[in-house]
């Protein structure tokens, strides 16, 4: 795993946080949003970023506006506990060093950490204030989840993945880049978009997708529109076809909203909710972060408790299986796990990482030993699934800068050797 994290540590295009750093202070400690009236406010146009998200990710429907996913009436899945102190264990860090569990969750900002062995809880913290009921938001894991409730529509003949978009939005005809494109190569990531991630550049196309969102303020250019409008700006890149290449967009995952919207009949919250969270046996209801005029942030949105993520990912382990019953379909875990496009794959950065690995329906497969698959976002939000030794992993996080690309793969490191640690 060492080769593969400093290969990491070398794409990495952002000013990253100092190993040597001092332990970071929680919000309560920054003073954020302490006091009547506060005397350190948030910045909305900042909120996700450092030192403001220390609050902000734990306190999303004050900030901007979101959907509730209700859990529905039933009782809570009871978690069994079989506690093992992960603490000490050791693995190899960036520079080669050896470093804990616990200094690899002190140096990332964490807020919450669970992992799970054979769907028994085995370790969990908090930090930052944080405890079991709070809400935390999941950033681009939100992506992993958008993906997985897809395969509801997919499996029902709701959804064709072979079809057009524009054979559910007719909308999109027109649009530059999505007019032409199949809702496999939404699911895929492998339409060819004119669209920049880069988080630091105030022309990326991100950042305007952000303002969309909601995430600035009312006030943000294009925040008005909406992001289905936002759809329509982006633009085809005219020098590949649509489906030759992974190419992280998160617009895709909004047209993938849009679509799930469109094939149910309903809203993606309620959607959501009547599929799989109302099934899972969760303890609180969801959220997930809406436009203004109320459409969901799928690529981004979803708010949600530590244990009841880790609750859907252990559906995600056992093949859609959950609380004593099927909630999503055992073929949509094996289509993610294993149809993926390698070649795809080839072109990108991350081939680097997982030689073998692909990008299918939303999430990273890395096609290592162990046929390890996960969700991330940015500033830190993990969920790492290994299901050789049957562990899930899930990490909340607030570090401050969005695409701190080594302290995220430093957190995948560390889960990477906790998942193989279960080994028989």
């Amino acid at each position: 795993m060492k080769s593969i994290f400093f290969g990491v540590a070398a794409l990495a295009t952002t000013t990253t946080i100092s190993m040597a750093q001092e332990i970071p202070k929680t919000a309560t400690e920054m003073g954020i949003m302490q006091g009547s009236p506060p005397q350190r406010a948030i910045d909305i146009a900042e909120w996700d970023k450092g030192p403001d998200n220390r609050w902000a990710f734990q306190h999303i429907s004050e900030i901007i506006p979101v959907a509730n996913i209700s859990r529905g009436s039933g009782l809570p899945t009871s978690l069994r506990r079989a506690p093992k102190d992960l603490s000490g264990l050791q693995f190899q860090a960036l520079d080669g060093a050896e470093m804990t569990v616990q200094d690899m969750l002190t140096r990332t900002y964490t807020d919450g950490f669970i992992v799970l062995h054979e769907g028994v809880v085995v370790y969990e913290k908090y930090f930052n204030s944080m405890t079991p009921s709070t809400r935390h938001l999941l950033m681009s894991v939100s992506k992993s989840l958008t993906g997985t409730l897809a395969g509801l529509l997919v499996h029902d003949g709701r959804l064709n993945p072979d079809a057009m978009v524009t054979d559910y939005i007719p909308e999109l005809a027109e649009a530059p880049a999505f007019g032409n494109a199949t809702v496999r190569q939404v699911l895929d990531m492998t339409t060819a978009l004119v669209f920049s991630e880069d988080y630091a550049d105030p022309n990326a196309e991100v950042v305007a997708h952000e303002a969309a969102t909601a995430w600035r303020g009312e006030n943000a250019t294009g925040s008005q529109d909406g992001v289905y409008a936002f759809a329509n700006t982006i633009q085809k890149d005219d020098t590949r076809p649509h489906g030759q290449q992974f190419q992280y967009a998160s617009i895709n995952t909004d047209v993938l909203g849009w679509l799930i919207e469109r094939a149910s009949g309903q809203r993606f919250s309620d959607f959501m909710s009547d599929t799989i969270w109302s099934k899972l046996g969760t303890d609180h209801d969801g959220q997930i972060s809406v436009d203004y005029k109320g459409s969901a942030v799928a690529n981004g949105g979803f708010v949600l408790t530590l244990r009841d993520l880790a609750r859907f990912s252990q559906m995600v382990l056992d093949d859609g299986y959950y609380n004593n019953q099927q909630i999503v379909p055992s073929g949509w875990v094996d289509d993610i796990r294993f149809n993926g496009n390698n070649d795809a794959w080839k072109p990108t950065h991350y081939h680097e990482l997982w030689p073998n690995g692909f990008y299918r329906n939303q999430w990273y497969v890395t096609g290592d030993d162990n046929g390890t698959f996960f969700g991330v976002g940015v500033n830190g939000q993990h969920l790492w699934i290994n299901p050789t030794t049957r562990v899930v992993i899930v990490k909340y996080s607030s570090l401050p800068l969005s695409a701190d690309k080594e302290n995220i793969t430093l957190g995948w490191s560390a889960m990477d050797t906790i998942s193989r640690s279960f080994s028989d």
